[in-house]
């Protein structure tokens, strides 16, 4: 009976996929085809590019003319892209479907997490605002709880998205969903992973980071400085409006460790990177946000 039920639910509501996009129609290709063969069809897909500079528009419109395809003027970051999309889906949907380009789905991803959203909402008296799928190697077998979630096969349910508002723009690249996370779980929202769900990261030979040892630990750190300014600038400036003492001192900590790697492995070459930092840090605490035009991604 329950899982005539679930059936029911999961085909009367309507769900809208997001996905922000930038120059990598390849991925993008691979992934609205993964949508295309769904057991559960989303009822809307909606595109967000980012002012590609390659052939993303062209493959969109001939190959998925169903597709809803949004180009903006410029890159607004994924800040950006995902408050267009999530703004666009929230008009009609019942939940919202969020995605990155990178990423592959099998054939009952879709169905799986509403599937999985329904039942814990029948299981459980928590206020769940959000499910995530998992990738393969995921250890664990039944729906867990989890601190913040990412845009990365997250399903958000469309009227909490109302209540809430949407996610802020201002933030341009990284931290975005770390702050609406943070929103949600103020007002004593949740967030859950599903299992049976599967949504995995494809290997892209650009990832963005590098490694480097100091004190003869392996560490992992953003290689460009534009990345390194946004991720800095906006974890200090919501950890600090969230009161989140512990986390903002780690972050600050580990600054200077990348400031450290930095000199261990460039010297004075990496001035730029370490200057990236360095001002991430201020204006994350000055609370200077928006995209920065000395920062762009190109």
């Amino acid at each position: 009976m329950v899982q005539q039920d679930l059936s029911n639910y999961c085909d009367e509501a309507k769900i809208s996929v997001v996905i922000v996009t930038f120059n990598n129609v390849s991925m993008l290709s691979d992934l609205l085809n993964d949508l295309s063969v769904q057991s559960r069809l989303p009822d809307e897909v909606i595109v967000v590019d980012n002012a590609s500079l390659n052939q993303t528009e062209s493959m969109v419109k001939v190959n998925y003319p169903a597709v809803n395809y949004i180009k903006l003027a410029e890159n607004l970051g994924s800040a950006g892209g995902y408050y267009e999309g999530i703004k666009r889906a929230a008009e009609s949907s019942d939940f919202i479907y969020t995605l990155d380009d990178d990423v592959c789905l099998k054939p009952d991803t879709l169905s799986e997490i509403i599937k999985g959203f329904y039942l814990l909402q029948k299981l459980s008296p928590s206020k769940i605002a959000a499910v995530r799928s998992v990738g393969e190697r995921h250890s664990e077998l039944f729906a867990t709880r989890m601190e913040i979630y990412t845009w990365r096969g997250t399903l958000l349910k469309t009227s909490i998205v109302r209540e809430m508002g949407l996610p802020s723009p201002d933030y341009f690249l990284y931290g975005e969903e770390l702050e609406y996370s943070l929103r949600f779980a103020k007002k004593g929202y949740c967030f859950y992973w599903i299992p049976a769900s599967i949504c995995q990261e494809r290997h892209r030979d650009q990832d963005g980071k590098t490694h480097a040892e100091i004190f003869g630990k392996r560490s992992v750190r953003y290689q460009n400085p534009f990345r390194l300014y946004y991720a800095f600038r906006n974890e200090i400036f919501i950890y600090l409006r969230y009161h989140r003492v512990f986390k903002l001192f780690h972050t600050v900590m580990y600054a200077m460790k990348v400031i450290l790697m930095i000199l261990a492995s460039e010297g004075w070459n990496g001035q730029k990177s370490i200057k990236a930092v360095m001002k991430g840090v201020i204006d994350g605490f000055s609370g200077r946000l928006g995209k920065n035009s000395r920062y762009s991604p190109v």
